[in-house]
């Protein structure tokens, strides 16, 4: 979220009013998480509600570590936007790059949009990748979240390197696992083509059927879950609200997900985030134009050159170059 400082600029614990751009079109009492000088605090809709790019005051209580200073204001539509230490690269908070049908932005030959039409687990491994999870959608931890990028700094949970490789094994052994157990080929212009089979024959067909069935559904189902996990990753790090599908929680806050409020101990959501009904209905529908959105939300290809053949999707990468504000998400 972009704000501004209206208040004192002095180091003090009283209440400072700052100026919020409203990330989305939100209902009154609506909750959500704004960053103001390194410090995230929740943000309440006031009574009649906002929409998107609207400015309202709130007032922001400093922690006894923060230093209240000056805070430019953006334009209107322009989101705020964190860097990776290179300043044409920066990525959006509050809102999405661009939208989900955006997905030929670069045009239909591009890497990142071929990568996500034929080899979704691949583009699939960089994201995660990217936003330092593991191949089980588990984000890492770091032992100082508060350190710039700019200083060194150690990192206790290195899993997130073998993200990718660990991705492509599976994709690996899945493909090595359908092509050693073979399932007869019936012939499809004779309707009586199973009848035909010996009894042998259709014990063969019927297990090797099972075996298929269930490593397509095992497969599909755990590439599903990386990407649910995913998207409501990249919502939680970068602040951006579901727009869409509110309607389905309920009475529920929307805040705290279907899975609950998320969390390293709940099971169902193991990147420790709330995962929102939007991300389940955007994968369930729309995989590839979700996919895609999320590979050109980290990274703005009008100024990088992206690939499909290595770990993160983009060249010219360097394992110290970690997107600033993931550790801290």
């Amino acid at each position: 979220m972009t704000v501004k400082d209206y208040g004192s600029s002095s180091q003090s614990t009283q209440p400072t009013n700052v100026q919020v751009i409203a990330p989305a079109t939100l209902n009154a009492g609506y909750t959500f998480d704004a960053v103001y000088e390194g410090n995230t605090f929740t943000v309440t809709v006031p009574d009649g509600g906002v929409v998107k790019g609207q400015r309202f005051i709130v007032p922001f209580i400093p922690t006894a570590e923060a230093t209240i200073m000056e805070a430019s204001l953006l334009p209107l539509n322009s989101p705020n936007t964190r860097g990776n230490g290179m300043g044409e690269d920066s990525i959006p908070t509050g809102v999405w790059r661009d939208s989900l049908c955006d997905c030929c932005k670069f045009g239909p030959c591009h890497p990142s949009f071929l990568t996500a039409l034929c080899c979704r687990p691949i583009i699939i491994a960089q994201l995660l990748t990217r936003m330092k999870m593991t191949w089980l959608a588990q984000r890492t931890r770091f032992r100082n979240s508060n350190t710039n990028l700019s200083d060194s700094r150690t990192e206790i949970d290195q899993r997130w390197r073998s993200t990718f490789r660990n991705i492509i094994l599976v994709l690996v052994f899945y493909s090595v696992l359908m092509m050693v157990v073979p399932t007869p080929l019936l012939d499809p212009t004779n309707p009586n083509a199973y009848d035909e089979l010996s009894d042998a024959e259709k014990k063969t067909y019927f297990i090797n059927s099972s075996i298929h069935s269930a490593l397509s559904a095992l497969f599909g189902f755990y590439f599903f879950y990386l990407m649910v996990q995913l998207r409501a990753t990249f919502r939680h790090v970068y602040s951006i609200p579901e727009e869409n599908c509110l309607c389905l929680y309920c009475g529920v806050n929307p805040r705290d997900g279907i899975c609950g409020s998320g969390g390293d101990g709940n099971r169902l959501c193991s990147a420790g985030v709330p995962v929102g009904v939007e991300d389940v209905c955007c994968v369930m529908f729309c995989p590839l134009c979700t996919t895609s959105q999320m590979a050109r939300h980290t990274v703005d290809y009008e100024y990088r050159s992206a690939t499909c053949c290595n770990s993160v999707g983009v060249t010219k990468y360097m394992d110290d170059e970690a997107y600033e504000g993931i550790e801290n998400g």
